[in-house]
C-alpha cells in the first residue's frame, strides 16, 4: 500500500490532465493581471536557452532537483528577455520548450514514493505563477496551440489544488499553493468555478494566518528562506485580496525578517534556508527575543548574533530543521565572524544529512557517541537586557545529558562570553570564515574580518575541520558557497567557558576583566 504524501491522485483525465479545447475560456480574452510579477530568472540568461535541447524524462536531475526542475522556473528568462526586447526568438524558444514538456508530462516518473513530479502543490503552484506570466507577456507571440496547452496547465492545475487543499494542514506546501490558486480565481475570474476557488484559497489563507504563522510573525518551520516564500506568495493574494493585508500577522511576517537582518542587509541562513536579503524590510536596531519561533537576537556595537532554542519541525516530505540547539551565529562588518553550514545546495546533495543538517556543521556542543534525538525540548531559560550587556541562557536535551548554555554579549567594545556544561566528554565547536591558529592562549582565523577564541579552561585537545556554506557578499548581495573552518575544542568534563572577540585586520587585545562574565556554575 502506497504512503501517499499529500492526498492520493485525484487528476481527473479531462478537468485537469487533458481539458478539452472546448471547454477552454477564448484565447482573446482580456485576463485581469495585478498580482506582483513572480520571482523567476533574470532576461541574460535567455540567449542560453535558445537551441537547449531538454529531456524532459531525465532523472540525472536528482531525486528532488526533478520536481524543482518541472516548476519550469528555468524557462523564466525567455518571459524577461522578451518582456525588455520584443524579440520574437524568445517567444519561439518558450513555445518549442513548453509545447515539448506538455507533451511529455504525463510519461515523467520520480523517485520519491507516493508523489507525483508533476501534481504536487508546489510544482502546481510555481508553474502557475510562471506561466500565467508567460500568458500575460507573450500573448499572441505564442503560437494558439501553445497558448491553450498553458491556459490548460493553468487551469488544470487550478483546479487540482481546490481538490488537493480543501482542509488545513501545517507547512509552506499548503500556504504558497492557495496564495496562488487566490490570485488564479482573481485573474480567471469569469470562470464558473473562480468564486468556489477563491473560497478554499480565503479559507486556507486565513487559517495558516492563524495556525501556521507563529505569534511573532514567524512561518511555522522556522526557516527564513521558507518564511519568504510564504511571504512573497501572500503578497501576491494579498495584491488581488487587499483584506489580507490587514490581518495581523501580515505586518508581523515583515517584522520578523526585520528582527533577522542583519546590518549587511542579510538574513542568516537558519535550518534549511538559504541566505536571506529581503526587500524594503529595515533591520531592527536592539536586542529582540522571538519566543514563539525560538530565537534569541542579541544586537549592538555594529554587532548581530542570533541564537537557536527552537522546536525541530515536522513537514509533508522532509523536516527543514537542523539537528542543533542553542547554536549561534555571529555578524560584524556586514560578514559573518562566527557561520555554520545552513542550507544545501540541492536536497540531493550527498553532504545534506552529514554534513548540512549535522550536529557537526553548528556552533554547539557535539558529544561522540551519542545520536542527536529530534525531541530537544530546547528552552530560552533568561533573556535579559543590562545597561553594558545582554545575556541569553538556554538548555536542551538532544543528548542524553542536558546541555545548558550561557551567552553573554557586551557590545561596547563588543565581546561574546560563552558558558558551557554538559554531563558528559563534549567538543564545544565554533566556524569561522578562514582557517584557525593558536595565538597565545587562544585560537584565530586566519583572515580578518574574523575571531579570537580564548578558553579559559584549556582543552584536552583541539580539533579542525572544514565543510561547504553560503558566504554573504554585501556588496553584490549574493551568497556563493564557500568553505567554512572548524575550531573544536574537547574537554572529558563538558565544562567550557570561551571568550570571544571580533576583529576587521589583526587579532585584537583582550579587554581587562572579561572573565568577570565567564559562568562559574
Amino acid at each position: 500500500m502506497t504512503a501517499y504524501v499529500e492526498k492520493p491522485p485525484h487528476v481527473h483525465p479531462t478537468r485537469m490532465r487533458h481539458i478539452p479545447d472546448e471547454d477552454l475560456p477564448e484565447l482573446g480574452r482580456t485576463w485581469r493581471w495585478r498580482a506582483p510579477v513572480p520571482a523567476g530568472m533574470p532576461a541574460d540568461a535567455a540567449d542560453d536557452l535558445i537551441g537547449i535541447e531538454v529531456d524532459f524524462l531525465d532523472k540525472g536531475h536528482g531525486r528532488s532537483r526533478l520536481y524543482g526542475f518541472h516548476y519550469l522556473r528555468w524557462m523564466t528568462p525567455l518571459i524577461a528577455a522578451y518582456s525588455e526586447t520584443g524579440d520574437q526568438r524568445y517567444a519561439d524558444t518558450w513555445e518549442r520548450l513548453f509545447l515539448q514538456w506538455y507533451a511529455d508530462r504525463d510519461r515523467v516518473e520520480g523517485d520519491w514514493p507516493g508523489l507525483d513530479v508533476v501534481w504536487y502543490s508546489l510544482g502546481v503552484c510555481a508553474r502557475g505563477m510562471y506561466v500565467t506570466h508567460a500568458l500575460h507577456v507573450f500573448g499572441t507571440a505564442l503560437g494558439e496551440q501553445c497558448r491553450r496547452e498553458m491556459l490548460k496547465t493553468v487551469i488544470g492545475g487550478a483546479r487540482w489544488s481546490a481538490e488537493e487543499h480543501d482542509e488545513f494542514r501545517h507547512g509552506n506546501w499548503q500556504f504558497a499553493t492557495v496564495c496562488e490558486l487566490l490570485h488564479l480565481a482573481r485573474v480567471f475570474a469569469d470562470l464558473p468555478e473562480a468564486g468556489s476557488w477563491a473560497e478554499v484559497a480565503l479559507a486556507r489563507i486565513h487559517e495558516h494566518l492563524e495556525r501556521d504563522v507563529r505569534a511573532d510573525g514567524g512561518h511555522h518551520e522556522r526557516s527564513p528562506g521558507y518564511h519568504g516564500m510564504c511571504l512573497d506568495a501572500l503578497k501576491r493574494a494579498a495584491a488581488v485580496e487587499p483584506t489580507l493585508a490587514a490581518h495581523p500577522r501580515y505586518p508581523l511576517m515583515h517584522d520578523w525578517l526585520a528582527a533577522l537582518t542583519t546590518s549587511g542587509g542579510w538574513v542568516p541562513h537558519l535550518q534549511d534556508s538559504g541566505v536571506v536579503w529581503p526587500v524594503d524590510v529595515e533591520p531592527l536596531t536592539g536586542p529582540v527575543n522571538l519566543e514563539a519561533s525560538g530565537y534569541a537576537v542579541l544586537r549592538g556595537g555594529g554587532f548581530h548574533t542570533v541564537i537557536n532554542y527552537g522546536p525541530y519541525v515536522g513537514h509533508e516530505l522532509e523536516p527543514h530543521s537542523h539537528h542543533a540547539a542553542l547554536d549561534f551565529v555571529i555578524e560584524g562588518w556586514g560578514v559573518p565572524l562566527a557561520w555554520e553550514g545552513g542550507g544545501p545546495p540541492s536536497y540531493d546533495d550527498p553532504g545534506y544529512y552529514d554534513w548540512f543538517q549535522a550536529t557537526r556543521a553548528h556552533n554547539t556542543l557535539l558529544v561522540p557517541g551519542q545520536e542527536y534525538v529530534e525531541d530537544r525540548r530546547a528552552s530560552c531559560d533568561l533573556f535579559q537586557i543590562f545597561p553594558d550587556k545582554q545575556v541569553f541562557e538556554g538548555h536542551h536535551h538532544g543528548y542524553e545529558q542536558r546541555h545548558d548554555r550561557r551567552i553573554v554579549f557586551v557590545p561596547d567594545p563588543g565581546y561574546w562570553v560563552i558558558s558551557d556544561r554538559i554531563g558528559t566528554e563534549a567538543i564545544w565547536q565554533l566556524h569561522g570564515l578562514s582557517p584557525w591558529r593558536r595565538h597565545g592562549d587562544g585560537f584565530v582565523t586566519e583572515k580578518g574580518p574574523g575571531l579570537l577564541a580564548v578558553p579559559l579552561e584549556a582543552p584536552d585537545e583541539v580539533l579542525h575541520g572544514n565543510g561547504p556554506a553560503r558566504i554573504p557578499d554585501p556588496e553584490a548581495r549574493t551568497a556563493e558557497y564557500g568553505e567554512i573552518h572548524t575550531l573544536g575544542l574537547r574537554r572529558a568534563d563538558g565544562r567550557f567557558t570561551v571568550g570571544l572577540f571580533p576583529f576587521r585586520d589583526q587579532p585584537p587585545t583582550i579587554p581587562d576583566g572579561w572573565t568577570v562574565h565567564a559562568d562559574r556554575r
